[in-house]
């Protein structure tokens, strides 16, 4: 396994009314074969859903204590999360090597200039080909739209059965292209910029990922440890529907579990990290005197919030979600208290397992099972003294183990 940083993303400040536009189912499932089918009314739900729109929220009404039941069954469900995960995917058994065979597979990355993003195609490649496609096609991208359209006209070129799309594209940019490449029989899926319950506009398929997942682990850590009584700052990408999606889930469960607090959101672009927004969060920090908790909602901000509390000299805690060296290398230095780790491994090897389903003509799982894990620096700890693994450079390295590409060949009868 490799080091790896998430993805480029920072903030500026936003207020107004906690709202989110609706979502449309991520698979229509009929019979054995499932499909997604694009259309306009889809397109403009998925766009309106991509302004990212987040604001503050807070205890609108009085409410009892939380009682002592509620704090258990919250810290129980945290707890389901502290360990390695097992490999628990529930969908049927496929013949890859059949559903591959002489079948070519594209890749089109967001930014390959993130080490998080050339990792997550290492491995998608690697997966791939263990899958049994003969051709994978997977080209550099600057995370432009002409990028996009370049690999997408490649996918055409090279007749790919099938192109994924991951990270954070705004399918807008490449409606065109994404057409053409449909026009040609060629299956479209996204990945990794929406949340489980929105279908991204234009493409086939929305692969669903339980992203709000990580949101609600933050939530029920912050109101476990406060017993209900949070005051937050979160860390909001406004040029991430990824982000966004992480921030829905965190919401919904602090909403209703909160008894008394607010959590106020700092939100903003990607220019701004590590080249201010640090200042911005320690302003934030300074005009109120009763924060106890940051929440960052992606691992390149963890290092800005850091810096900001450090610089404020009080005791905020600080959470985060992320799968790369810094998100973990702060965890275990106890910089952060908590962190919802994530797997690139893990990710890439889901989108092959969609993708084989989709050629397959396969049912399509509600959900692709991409689990995460709560660690800090006594779990790390713990860890790294108890693993059988030497030849490791850090926690994140055996944070997710390997059984889940044991457990997807056999899934693809391929041991």
């Amino acid at each position: 396994m490799k080091k790896y940083t998430a993805l480029l993303l920072a903030l500026s400040m936003l207020a107004g009314v906690f709202a989110f536009s609706g979502c449309s189912e991520s698979n229509e499932q009929s019979g054995g074969e499932t499909s997604q089918e694009s259309n306009s009314e889809s397109s403009a739900d998925a766009s309106q859903t991509s302004e990212n729109t987040v604001s503050d929220i807070s205890a609108t009404e009085s409410k009892p204590d939380i009682s002592s039941e509620k704090l258990a069954q919250l810290n129980n469900f945290i707890s389901k999360y502290n360990n390695i995960p097992d490999f628990n995917v529930k969908s049927e058994k496929i013949d890859a090597a059949s559903i591959s065979k002489n079948k070519s597979i594209s890749f089109v990355p967001d930014n390959s200039n993130d080490v998080f993003t050339q990792l997550v195609t290492k491995q998608f490649v690697t997966a791939t080909k263990s899958a049994g496609f003969k051709n994978v096609y997977s080209d550099k991208s600057d995370g432009t739209p002409a990028s996009y359209n370049s690999a997408l006209s490649k996918a055409v070129e090279k007749k790919s059965n099938i192109a994924v799309m991951y990270g954070d594209i705004n399918k807008d940019s490449v409606a065109t292209q994404i057409e053409t490449t449909q026009a040609n029989g060629i299956k479209v899926l996204s990945a990794g910029y929406v949340g489980k319950d929105t279908k991204d506009h234009y493409v086939d398929y929305t692969i669903p990922i339980d992203y709000q997942l990580c949101g609600k682990l933050m939530a029920d850590w912050t109101i476990t440890r406060k017993k209900g009584k949070v005051n937050a700052l979160a860390l909001n990408n406004s040029d991430s529907t990824l982000s966004t999606s992480i921030y829905e889930g965190f919401a919904d469960e602090f909403k209703k579990y909160i008894t008394q607090g607010y959590c106020t959101v700092l939100s903003g672009s990607a220019i701004e990290t590590g080249n201010g927004l640090s200042t911005k969060i320690k302003q934030a920090i300074d005009k109120d005197p009763n924060l106890n908790y940051i929440v960052v909602l992606d691992e390149t901000m963890i290092n800005d919030a850091i810096s900001a509390v450090e610089q404020s000299g009080k005791k905020i805690h600080i959470i985060a979600t992320g799968g790369g060296t810094s998100a973990f290398t702060a965890a275990e230095n106890g910089k952060i208290d908590m962190l919802v780790a994530q797997s690139y491994e893990w990710i890439a090897y889901s989108m092959v397992d969609y993708s084989l389903r989709v050629l397959g003509g396969k049912k399509l799982p509600d959900i692709q099972s991409v689990p995460v894990r709560v660690v800090n620096k006594a779990s790390i700890k713990s860890d790294l003294e108890k693993t059988e693994y030497t030849d490791i450079d850090g926690f994140y390295e055996i944070c997710f183990g390997a059984n889940f590409v044991t457990g997807y060949r056999s899934l693809w009868g391929l041991s």
